[in-house]
């Protein structure tokens, strides 16, 4: 196997599993949003963006994981790290999302105007939840291992 097809195939394995979990809460927004205005007779399509959106989401985190900085708290209660990832990872997000409105949606003046915005704050606070939701799950996975988090959530013991 090629240098080229591993490293591919690390990136599909590592994506995945963050994909998965954005691709189906960011759907889960968009359906209840979707759900909200049919109330009041608004027709939206949320699928497309929030299938993008999930694998913009999971880029920023992988991009962010390599960050240098990522682990400054090895050993004190995961608490720390959860918070820092989750700070980190909402940033560097927040970045990308201000350089792909500058870049397609009208310049400076545009996303200072997007920034004033309430719906973008809501969208801000999703996005926080979802990633401290993620990075406890994450730091657990680190800490405990695989193997026991299957033991106990599945009942599964490796042979």
């Amino acid at each position: 196997m090629s240098k080229v097809s591993r490293m591919i195939k690390r990136e599909f394995r590592d994506l995945l599993p963050v994909w998965i979990y954005f691709f189906i809460t960011f759907n889960a927004l968009a359906f209840t949003k979707a759900m909200m205005l049919k109330d009041y007779g608004i027709q939206v399509s949320t699928f497309a963006s929030a299938a993008i959106g999930s694998l913009v989401a999971a880029k920023v985190v992988l991009i962010a994981d390599f960050l240098p900085f990522l682990e400054p708290f090895p050993k004190i209660p995961i608490i720390y790290n959860v918070i820092w990832k989750t700070l980190i990872y909402w940033l560097v997000g927040v970045v990308v999302q201000v350089i792909e409105h500058i870049m397609f949606h009208g310049g400076f003046a545009s996303t200072v105007e997007m920034l004033d915005q309430p719906h973008f704050w809501l969208i801000q606070f999703w996005l926080v939840l979802l990633l401290f939701l993620w990075c406890n799950v994450q730091e657990l996975l680190r800490v405990i291992g695989l193997e026991e988090v299957k033991r106990i959530y599945l009942g599964i013991r490796s042979p």
